[in-house]
């Protein structure tokens, strides 16, 4: 599991989903950002990809746990991870593999992670800029989740357009 240390801000704009939403006006506005919140958070979760900006924390029990862990949330910076012991000291004698598909962590001196210790791995993560069909993906989704708050209604409900999970798709971790 990892922690945000800090977020940036979203990278849509309320006018630009009041626009998608043919929306005039701000009658709506806490309405629309409940819904953009949703989808902006469901598309990184399911993604692994950040769609801001952000300080990412993780803590690992040491030892072999640290062996290959894969950075849980991209892009990464990986000129910015840090490992610190339980002292809150930066650790040595480990390294990012630029080349494996996703950020892994690389031991090089296993004594220096002692299995009962627990180690806190920081680094920076998240997209610069927002690509234009990502932008589309998650102002479907935002407007999809406004025009259907309720789980039920009167009338028939539609399903998330398959076309914001096929974006989405196309951002796996690996893929950035």
């Amino acid at each position: 599991m990892y922690l945000l240390n800090n977020e940036g801000d979203m990278p849509i704009s309320l006018s630009a989903l009041r626009d998608h939403c043919r929306i005039i006006g701000d009658d709506f506005d806490s309405q629309l950002t409940r819904a953009y919140y949703a989808a902006a958070y469901d598309i990184e979760r399911r993604s692994s990809l950040l769609l801001r900006p952000c300080g990412v924390r993780v803590t690992l029990r040491g030892g072999s746990a640290l062996q290959g862990f894969v950075l849980p949330v991209g892009p990464a910076d990986t000129a910015s991870v840090v490992i610190n012991d339980g002292d809150g000291a930066a650790v040595s004698g480990w390294y990012v593999d630029p080349n494996r598909p996703e950020p892994s962590i690389c031991i090089e001196d296993m004594s220096q992670f002692v299995s009962d210790v627990t180690y806190t791995l920081t680094y920076n993560a998240g997209l610069a800029a927002i690509p234009n069909d990502l932008m589309v993906a998650v102002l479907e989704l935002a407007a999809h989740h406004f025009e259907n708050r309720e789980a039920t209604a009167p009338i028939q409900l539609n399903a998330v357009p398959s076309s914001v999970w096929s974006i989405v798709a196309n951002y796996g971790r690996a893929k950035v």
